[in-house]
C-alpha cells in the first residue's frame, strides 16, 4: 500500500513551527499589505495582526515592498513625484502643458490645473515651491504617502488686493470618478461602485496673527518616532509644519472658504474681509485646498476652536495629535 502523501505546509504553518522552535514570533511575509503585518506566535497556534492607520510599506515595480518615502524628485519626463508612495501622483515640473497635479489609482484619476503658467518648482524634501505664481504669491505643495496639500502663500497686503485672488479657478479632470460637493464644503470623488476614492476637506484660509503676537506655533502633525520611521519620514520635518505655515499656528485667524464645483472646475473663494482688512503684521496669508486618498481620514479638534481634517501623518481624532494606531488580535 502506497504511503499517504501529505500536502505541503502553508507559509503560516511553517511560520508557526519556526516561532514555536525559536520562542520568538515570526512574520508571515506572504500576508503583508500596505497597512498590515501578520506574525506567527511562539505558542504554535495563534497569529497576531498589526494594522497601521497609514501605510508602513508600499509596493515596488518588481512586486516587492519598500519603505514609504514622500521625498519629491524630478522624473525623466520632467514631472515631479514622491520617491515611494501608496498612491500614484505627479506634480508639474513647470510650464503650461502639464496639470498642477494628477493623482491616480487603478485607472481612476483626478487632475487639477493652475490657471496660468507655472515656474519650475524648487524642491526641498517632500515640499515644492512654485515661486510668484502671481505677484507676491507663492504656491507650496507638500506631498505625503497618500495625498498632498497645496497652499497659496499671499505675502503682502498689495498681493492680497489682486483681482485674481477674489476667486481662484482650478481646472478639474476626473477619469472613472464622479465629483460630489458635501454640505460642509468638502469635495469627494467616488468611483462607479460608489466607493470614496479621493477627498478634499473644506478649504481653509488663515493669517499669521499668532506669529505676529509672539504665540508659539502649534504643530498639528507631530508623530511618534516609530510612526515616522515606519513612514520613512523625519519627525523633525513633520513637527515643523505649523512653523512653516503648512498648518495654522496658535493664535492665527482661521476661516473656511466657499468652494464651487462643476464637472471641469474647482473654484475657491477666499474670505474677502481677511484679504482686505488683515494687518500687515498678520501676513503672509495662507489659502489651502487639500486633496488626499480617501482611506485615511482624520479629524483634530483643538481647544481654541480650530478643526483640522484629513491630515496624512498617521494621527487620529482627538484634542492632541496621536501617533499611528496599531491593532493586535
Amino acid at each position: 500500500m502506497a504511503a499517504e502523501t501529505r500536502p505541503p505546509l502553508s507559509e503560516g504553518q511553517k511560520a508557526l513551527a519556526e516561532a514555536q522552535e525559536s520562542g520568538k514570533r515570526v512574520e508571515v511575509t506572504g500576508e503583508r499589505s500596505e497597512r498590515t503585518t501578520v506574525f506567527a506566535n511562539p505558542d504554535g497556534f495563534t497569529f497576531t495582526l498589526e494594522e497601521s492607520a497609514v501605510p508602513v510599506r508600499v509596493p515596488t515595480a518588481g512586486g516587492g515592498w519598500q519603505a514609504p518615502d514622500a521625498t519629491l524628485e524630478v522624473r525623466g519626463d520632467g514631472t515631479v513625484a514622491p520617491k515611494a508612495a501608496a498612491v500614484e501622483r505627479e506634480f508639474s515640473g513647470g510650464g503650461t502643458t502639464e496639470p498642477l497635479v494628477k493623482i491616480s489609482d487603478k485607472g481612476r484619476s483626478l487632475q487639477m490645473g493652475w490657471p496660468g503658467k507655472l515656474p519650475e518648482p524648487e524642491l526641498d524634501g517632500a515640499g515644492a515651491v512654485y515661486a510668484e505664481v502671481l505677484p507676491g504669491v507663492d504656491l507650496r505643495i507638500t506631498a505625503s504617502v497618500e495625498g498632498f496639500r497645496h497652499v497659496l502663500v499671499v505675502k503682502s497686503p498689495e498681493a492680497a488686493a489682486q483681482e485674481e485672488l477674489k476667486e481662484i479657478d482650478y481646472s478639474l479632470k476626473a477619469t472613472g470618478l464622479s465629483l460630489i460637493k458635501g454640505k460642509a464644503g468638502n469635495l469627494t470623488a467616488i468611483d462607479d461602485d460608489g466607493n470614496r476614492v479621493f477627498r478634499a476637506p473644506p478649504a481653509q484660509m488663515w493669517d499669521s496673527a499668532g506669529t505676529a503676537s509672539g504665540a508659539q506655533p502649534m504643530s498639528l502633525a507631530a508623530a511618534s518616532t516609530d510612526a515616522a520611521e515606519d513612514e520613512g519620514s523625519d519627525p523633525a520635518e513633520v513637527g515643523a509644519s505649523a512653523a512653516e505655515g503648512a498648518e495654522p499656528g496658535a493664535g492665527d485667524t482661521v476661516t473656511t472658504m466657499d468652494v464651487k464645483v462643476s464637472d471641469d472646475a474647482l473654484s475657491v473663494v477666499p474670505d474677502a474681509e481677511m484679504l482686505t482688512r488683515a494687518e500687515a503684521s498678520a501676513f503672509p496669508l495662507y489659502i489651502d485646498p487639500t486633496v488626499t486618498w480617501g482611506e485615511s481620514e482624520r479629524t483634530l479638534l483643538r481647544s481654541d476652536g480650530y478643526e483640522s481634517y484629513g491630515w496624512t501623518n498617521g494621527e487620529g481624532p482627538g484634542i492632541l495629535p496621536a501617533p499611528g494606531c496599531h491593532l493586535s488580535t
